[in-house]
């Protein structure tokens, strides 16, 4: 599969490789995606390392401008470094995986997959969101506010209940996506121009400065958009300075 090639056609005058710098291309599904939130949360986390290390940055996802500028609003993703494609062509060049297709709607065909069905992995992550993980870093500061909408309900050393330790404590991570649910639900038609989308699965790519693939991951299955979920990112320092 020649991945640079294919993007390079599709995105030619955008000048995603018109640089002599390291390009992460990551891949989303909808913008409306649960993966697609997650992921773009960790990318913010790191994106002041990206830049120390000179690696551009490039989120594709499906969905309008609009869908665009209120999930990178939410994620606080830099709207720079993000591209809209309004359906999956790309992602069909790429042979991504489509995840479950079936004559029911999309939204049933992935509520299926949240139960795990043609979905591997899936409710393993899903039960470590409320479990926890010694490997994966905490989420929430102690004074940072857990906010829905505009309403307050109670600060990060509430999950100090559970654990003192600065890994993932239990609940934590379950309260993570839940917000992002609760912001996809309550922007739905804006998130989710099309819902054809919803079960599309995305990758991540690392270019080196001569266009050489250094890392590829391919989804196939929701909440599994890394090899290792526990520090999804952590195939980078493999390749920073």
């Amino acid at each position: 599969m020649d991945y640079k090639n294919i993007l390079y056609d599709f995105f030619g005058d955008k000048g995603i490789f018109h640089s002599n710098r390291k390009r992460l291309i990551v891949l989303l599904g909808s913008f409306a995606d649960f993966d697609s939130f997650e992921y773009s949360q960790h990318l913010t986390k790191k994106s002041k390392m990206l830049i120390d290390n000179s690696i551009d940055l490039v989120v594709i996802g499906i969905g309008s401008e609009k869908s665009k500028e209120i999930f990178c609003e939410f994620t606080k993703l830099d709207i720079n470094k993000v591209i809209a494609v309004s359906n999956c062509d790309l992602h069909d060049k790429l042979n991504l995986s489509k995840g479950l297709v079936s004559p029911l709607p999309a939204i049933m065909n992935l509520l299926i997959m949240c139960a795990g069905i043609n979905s591997k992995g899936t409710i393993k992550e899903v039960i470590r969101g409320y479990l926890g993980d010694g490997n994966a870093k905490r989420i929430f500061n102690s004074e940072e506010v857990i906010k829905i909408g505009r309403f307050s309900f109670f600060k990060g050393k509430m999950f100090e209940v559970f654990s003192k330790k600065n890994s993932l404590r239990p609940f934590e991570l379950a309260t993570r996506r839940l917000l992002n649910m609760i912001e996809i639900l309550y922007n739905w038609k804006t998130y989710v121009p099309d819902p054809s989308f919803l079960t599309q699965r995305g990758a991540t790519i690392l270019f080196n400065e001569n266009d050489e693939i250094l890392y590829k991951f391919i989804s196939q299955s929701l909440l599994g958009y890394s090899n290792k979920m526990s520090n999804p990112l952590l195939f980078l320092d493999d390749f920073i300075n």
